[in-house]
């Protein structure tokens, strides 16, 4: 087994859902935090959703204030392979951000 400690810099630019990340296959990952940053005038909702197979889930809802701070994480979460994680906001180019996540992959299936 082996492991990765990565990180993943996002900008929403629409108000669309955003992938920001695809779990590999034969992987699992454990995201720690995802602090996202308003550079906006106004409040923003980010919102942030797993897809799992033909199913998406809402995991987290937060309303950032103008020029402030947050981990849109109210805990650690754990991927599966092909789980992708999304983010929507509630106003285009506002929201900027990083993931930081460590990737548990198999030797033999995923060689470094």
């Amino acid at each position: 087994m082996s492991t990765l400690y990565k990180s993943e810099l996002f900008d929403l630019t629409t108000t669309a859902l955003t992938t920001i990340y695809t779990c590999p296959s034969e992987t699992e990952t454990i995201v720690k935090t995802i602090q996202s940053h308003n550079h906006g005038t106004g409040n923003v909702v980010a919102q942030l959703f797993i897809t799992r197979g033909a199913n998406t889930y809402e995991i987290a809802h937060h309303s950032l204030s103008a020029n402030s701070s947050q981990n849109l994480l109210d805990g650690v979460i754990v991927l599966e392979a092909a789980d992708i994680l999304k983010l929507q906001a509630g106003s285009a180019n506002d929201i900027q951000g990083a993931m930081s996540y460590m990737e548990v992959r198999s030797d033999t299936n995923n060689p470094i």
